[in-house]
């Protein structure tokens, strides 16, 4: 069952020239409890329709007194342009309660070296994160690689630079600009596969085991900082990854998709219907007024979670379910359309 709350806009910062952070008070009982790295769920009615969208939380909790998201606005996004030209002090906004697995305790016992790779609006839940190792494992590092277009497109560039002097010897910054400017102190250029063993050369070295990788951005980003990390000798189990985005539309494979009948079963009971050619799973079963679980609608939140135990069903790269998670039948509906005859899908 989805859990909503209402929550009061305490401020909107202006970030870059296009990138707001929006701060909601917490409320004063039953406050919103969430871990370092998640996601909210932004609930916006936009001409009488209720738009959903995540957005990565960039507070930390027990350290930011509010729960804050950074909205990026996109060419032609309904949502984030909607936001950023209309959301103001003193408006309140539906959300969902923070969901996400791109997180990491904080241990005061832990003494291990956390390395970020970020680009763009990348860095939201990877400063939530830093912010959470620096302050609750004193005996640990954070080590941030982050990619942007100019010194002007650093989303929370003070804030950053004042962490890298509250926690000097602690957090190690490196930011690689494609048009630097003046700015020296930056490796020119784009976070790439074979940059990626000059970047670790940068940052102190530990033990394997002691280190962990995060990496949250563009997709295309993403894959050269991850192969780069796994040329390097990094483990795939100690890479972390955040599908902020899907991939872009030419990246997905497009193949002729025919309608099927397929069976859903939700709570124990079976229901028959209809997905037409070039329908998702998921807008099948709303259009047929089912009661399914989603969020994000683009694979990217894990919410929709189901498994697949009869038939087939393609489904599209850039998705946050594990290797596991698809060798066990799962898949997500929002992204999945059926391959075969007498599908089976089957909510937990």
């Amino acid at each position: 069952m989805e859990r909503i709350t209402k929550l009061k806009i305490v401020d909107v910062i202006q970030e870059t020239a296009d990138a707001v952070s929006i701060h909601f008070k917490q409320p004063f009982f039953k406050k919103i409890k969430y871990t370092s790295g998640q996601f909210l769920t932004l609930l916006v009615e936009i001409d009488g329709k209720v738009e959903r969208r995540c957005y990565s939380l960039n507070s930390a909790p027990k350290i930011d007194k509010t729960v804050s998201v950074t909205v990026k606005r996109v060419k032609d996004g309904k949502v984030s342009n909607h936001l950023f030209e209309n959301v103001k002090k003193g408006m309140s906004m539906k959300v969902l309660y923070p969901m996400g697995s791109f997180t990491t305790e904080p241990n005061l016992k832990n003494k291990r070296h956390i390395v970020l790779f970020g680009a763009g609006s990348g860095i939201t839940p990877l400063i939530s994160i830093l912010k959470t190792i620096l302050h609750g494992e004193p005996q640990s590092i954070v080590s941030l690689f982050y990619g942007n277009r100019d010194v002007e497109s650093i989303i929370f560039n003070k804030e950053l630079n004042d962490y890298k002097s509250q926690f000097e010897g602690r957090l190690n910054l490196i930011h690689i600009l494609e048009s630097p400017g003046d700015f020296e102190e930056c490796y020119k250029g784009r976070v790439e596969r074979t940059q990626v063993p000059e970047l670790l050369s940068q940052i102190p070295k530990w033990e394997a085991e002691k280190t962990e990788y995060f990496i949250c951005g563009p997709s295309g980003m993403m894959n050269e900082a991850e192969e780069g990390l796994k040329s390097a000798g990094v483990e795939s189990k100690q890479i972390h990854i955040e599908r902020f985005s899907a991939p872009p539309a030419e990246a997905v494979a497009k193949k002729k998709q025919e309608a099927q009948d397929i069976q859903l079963i939700l709570k124990n009971n079976t229901h028959k219907i209809h997905v037409k050619a070039g329908q998702n799973i998921l807008d099948a079963a709303l259009d047929a007024k089912l009661k399914v679980p989603y969020v994000c609608l683009d694979g990217i939140c894990g919410s929709c979670k189901a498994n697949c135990t009869s038939g087939e069903v393609k489904m599209r790269g850039g998705h946050v379910l594990s290797e596991a998670d698809i060798e066990a039948g799962y898949v997500l509906p929002c992204i999945s359309h059926p391959t075969s005859e007498e599908v089976v899908i089957e909510y937990a």
